[in-house]
C-alpha cells in the first residue's frame, strides 16, 4: 500500500485557491449579470440626459414664435437719421413717406430780474402757475392768454421759509408740476430762471401773483417781481413755446412735442433737427429679417434634436446592432407627439397659411425639417396674419372697435360671436352754476374723491370768469393737479353745458365714482349731489355670459373661455366675431413640458432607471454578502476534511511501519 503525501498540513490540499475557484464560479456570471445591467441603465440615463438637452434647446427656441409680438414689428428705415428717426409698432401700415421738418417743438424759458445773491429773498404771498397758449408783442411781452385744462399747473404758498431764490427754486422743484426751476448767478446777480418741462405752444407760463408783502400784484418788488403775465410782464422770456412744424407728403402737420406718434397709424417719429426744404423719405415695411431668424433658429434646434434622437433609436443593419432607446415607449411617444402637431393644420384658421407645410417648412424622410424662406417671406408679404396664426395664439376681431387683449391655456380655437349688451359708462356729476361772468373768491374752494382717490382741498384761482368754458377749465386743471389725484392717476374732465357743470371721470366702469367731500355751495358742488354711476361693460362671447370691467370683456365659460377683449367704443349691440386660433408653437411646447418638465416623463423613466441603478447597487452588495458566507462555509467544510485527512495520515504511517516490522520478521 502505498503512502499518502502531503504537501502541506492535514490533506496537503491548497484548500484557500480551491474555495477561492468555487467561490468565483459561483459569483461571476451573478456580477457579469449585474455589470450588463449597469452598463445598459448607465447608456440609457446618458442618454436621456442627451435629449433631455436637446429638447431644452428645442424649447428655448420656441419663446420668440410663440409670442405674437414676434410677428407684429415692423421697421422703419429714414433716409437721414439726423434730421429725423422712427418706431414703428405692430399696427403700423406699411409705405412710404416724404417728411419735412420745418421747426423743432420747444419749451419756455423765463428768467427773474437779477437779485444780490441766491439767499436774496424775493418776497411773500401766492405764486400761481398756469400752462395755456400765449401770444406777445414784438417785445416779447404777453398779450393774451387762453388756459390749456389738460395741464396741472401751480400753486405755491410762499413764506419765510421758502421766500429765497434758492428756497423758490427747490419748492417749485419739489411739486413736480411741469416746471424746473434754477437760479443762475453771474456777475450781474442771482436770477431765478424757470423752464417748463413740457414742449409746445400750450406749454406757455402765466404767472400770477397775490403779493403780501407790498399789497401790489404787478409791480417789480416783492413777489410780483415774477409775475408774467399781461398785466404785468417782469420776468423775461428767453425763449418762446413753441410746437414742432412738419410737412407728410406735403400736408402741414403741427405737433406740441418733437416725438410725432399720433399722425401716422402705429409710427412714432422723432424729430431731431429743423431742416426747411429738405426731404426725408420714410419706409415702414414687415420686419421679415426676425422672423425668418427665429424660425430658422426653430428648425436648426429641431433637426439637432433629430441627430440626437435617431442613432439612439434605431437599428443598424451592418452592424446588427441596436439604438440604446431602440423601441423605448416614452421616447417613441414623444417623437410622434412632436412629428404629429408639426404636421397638423392650425384649427381656427383660414386661407393659404395654415400649416407648416404651407409657410415653407417640410419633414424629410430621416424626420428632420427644411426651411424655404422665400415661402416664408412670400407668405409674410401676402398673408401676415395667416403666417403668426401659425405659430402663435392670436385673437383677429372683425369689428375695429373690438380689440383681442389675452386668452388661458383653457381658451378653444374657434369663432366667436361678440354682442354687447351694455356698454361701459363713466361716472358724471352735474353741478348747477349761477349765471356769467361768475366771479370765485376764497370761500370756493372744496374737496372731492375720484374713482375712490381723495383730494385735498382744490382751490380755484380768484378771478372774475367770463364764461363756463373759462371756469371749468380752470376746474379740470386743479382737481387734476391736486397731488393725491395725481399720483392716483385718476382725472376728471370738466365741460360746462350751458347751466351746469359737468364733471366726468376719465375712468370707465362700477370703479368709477365721483363724490364731492366738501361743499362749496356757490360752484353747485354739493355732498348730497349723486353722480351718475359708471357701468361695466357686459355682454357675450360665442353666445355665452361674459364678465366685464370697466371697458374689458372676458369669456367665463365654454369654448371661449379666457379670451379677454376690449370694447373701445360705448355702443351696444353685435360687434362682430373674433377668430381665435393658438398656434402650433404652444403645442410644441406642452409636449415639450410634458416630456422634460419638472413632472415630465423623461424626468419619471430617468427616475426609475436611478431607481434601478440603485437596486443593482443593492444586489452587488447582497451579492457580496453572499458569497462570504459561501466562501466561510466552504472553508470550514474544507478544513475539516482537512482535519480527518491529517488523521488518516497519521493512521496510515503507522499502519505502514508495521506491515514493514511483520515482513522483517518473517
Amino acid at each position: 500500500m502505498s503512502a499518502i503525501t502531503s504537501t502541506g498540513l492535514g490533506s496537503g490540499l491548497d484548500i484557500k485557491s480551491l474555495v477561492a475557484s468555487l467561490v468565483s464560479a459561483e459569483q461571476t456570471p451573478a456580477t457579469t449579470i449585474l455589470d450588463t445591467q449597469q452598463t445598459k441603465i448607465t447608456t440609457q440615463i446618458s442618454a436621456y440626459g442627451s435629449l433631455n438637452s436637446a429638447m431644452a434647446t428645442l424649447q428655448g427656441s420656441l419663446s420668440a414664435l410663440k409670442n405674437l409680438s414676434t410677428f407684429q414689428k415692423p421697421t422703419a428705415v429714414s433716409s437721414d437719421t439726423s434730421i429725423i428717426t422712427a418706431t414703428a409698432f405692430s399696427n403700423a401700415d406699411q409705405g412710404s413717406y416724404n417728411l419735412e421738418v420745418k421747426q423743432l417743438a420747444k419749451n419756455q424759458t423765463l428768467a427773474s430780474l437779477p437779485l444780490l445773491s441766491p439767499t436774496s429773498t424775493v418776497g411773500t404771498g401766492t405764486l400761481t402757475i398756469n400752462f395755456g397758449t400765449s401770444t406777445f408783442d414784438v417785445n416779447g411781452k404777453p398779450t393774451g392768454f387762453t388756459q390749456d385744462s389738460t395741464q396741472s399747473g401751480l400753486t405755491l404758498n410762499v413764506d419765510a421759509t421758502n421766500n429765497t431764490l434758492v428756497g423758490l427754486s427747490q419748492a417749485i422743484n419739489q411739486a413736480k408740476a411741469g416746471i424746473t426751476a434754477v437760479v443762475f448767478t453771474d456777475n450781474t446777480g442771482s436770477r431765478l430762471v424757470l423752464n417748463s418741462t413740457s414742449t409746445g405752444a400750450k406749454s406757455s407760463m402765466q404767472i400770477n401773483v397775490t403779493d403780501t408783502g407790498d399789497s401790489n400784484d404787478t409791480d417789480t418788488s416783492g413777489l410780483s417781481a415774477l409775475a408774467f403775465n399781461v398785466a404785468a410782464a417782469n420776468m423775461t422770456q428767453s425763449q418762446t413755446a413753441q410746437d414742432a412744424k412738419l410737412a407728410i407728403n406735403g400736408l402741414d402737420i403741427v405737433n406740441s412735442t418733437n416725438t410725432v406718434n399720433t399722425v401716422i397709424k402705429g409710427l412714432s417719429l422723432n424729430l431731431l433737427q429743423a431742416q426747411p426744404g429738405k426731404i426725408v423719405t420714410l419706409g415702414i415695411s414687415q420686419n421679415n429679417a426676425d422672423i425668418a431668424t427665429a424660425v430658422s433658429g426653430f428648425v436648426k434646434s429641431f433637426n439637432d434634436l433629430i441627430t440626437t434622437v435617431n442613432p439612439l433609436t434605431s437599428y443598424d443593419t451592418k452592424t446588427k446592432t441596436g439604438g440604446v432607446l431602440l423601441g423605448d415607449a416614452t421616447v417613441q411617444k414623444t417623437l410622434f407627439k412632436l412629428r404629429n402637431t408639426l404636421g397638423s393644420i392650425v384649427s381656427g384658421l383660414s386661407g393659404s397659411a395654415t400649416s407648416m407645410t404651407e409657410i415653407g417648412i417640410s419633414t424629410q424622410k430621416d424626420g428632420t425639417l427644411t426651411f424655404n424662406s422665400s415661402r416664408l417671406n412670400s407668405q409674410l408679404s401676402s398673408n401676415p396674419s395667416g403666417v403668426a396664426g401659425v405659430f402663435a395664439p392670436q385673437g383677429i376681431a372683425s369689428n375695429a372697435n373690438v380689440v383681442y387683449i389675452t386668452n388661458t391655456a383653457d381658451t378653444k380655437a374657434g369663432q366667436y360671436a361678440v354682442n354687447i349688451t351694455q356698454a361701459a359708462v363713466q361716472s358724471a356729476l352735474s353741478a348747477p352754476m349761477p349765471a356769467f361772468p361768475f366771479t370765485v373768491n376764497s370761500s370756493n374752494s372744496f374737496t372731492i374723491n375720484i374713482d375712490g382717490s381723495q383730494s385735498g382741498t382744490v382751490a380755484l384761482t380768484q378771478k372774475t370768469y367770463a364764461t363756463g368754458a373759462d371756469l371749468a377749465t380752470e376746474m379740470q386743471t386743479r382737481i387734476n393737479a391736486d397731488s393725491a389725484i395725481k399720483a392716483s392717476g385718476a382725472s376728471v374732465s370738466v365741460t360746462y353745458d350751458g347751466s351746469n357743470m359737468v364733471l366726468t371721470s376719465k375712468s370707465y366702469g362700477a370703479s368709477s365714482k365721483i363724490a364731492v367731500t366738501t361743499d362749496s355751495t356757490l360752484l353747485g358742488l354739493i355732498g348730497s349731489t349723486t353722480s351718475t354711476a359708471g357701468k361695466d361693460v357686459a355682454g357675450t362671447i360665442g353666445g355665452l355670459a361674459a364678465t366685464g370691467s370697466g371697458l374689458q370683456l372676458t369669456s367665463t365659460k365654454g369654448d371661449p373661455v379666457g379670451l379677454m377683449l376690449i370694447i373701445s367704443d360705448t355702443v351696444s349691440g353685435d360687434k362682430g366675431t373674433v377668430n381665435f386660433s393658438r398656434g402650433l408653437m404652444e403645442q410644441l411646447d406642452n409636449v415639450l413640458t410634458g416630456a422634460i418638465g419638472s413632472t415630465g416623463t423623461f424626468n419619471s423613466r430617468s427616475t426609475s432607471l436611478q431607481t434601478n441603478l440603485t437596486k443593482i447597487a443593492t444586489d452587488r452588495t447582497a451579492l457580496a454578502a453572499r458569497m462570504s458566507l459561501l466562501q466561510k462555509s466552504l472553508l470550514t467544510r474544507f478544513n475539516a476534511m482537512d482535519a480527518l485527512l491529517g488523521k488518516m495520515q497519521a493512521t496510515s504511517s503507522f499502519l505502514t511501519k508495521q506491515f514493514s516490522s511483520t515482513t522483517s520478521t518473517n
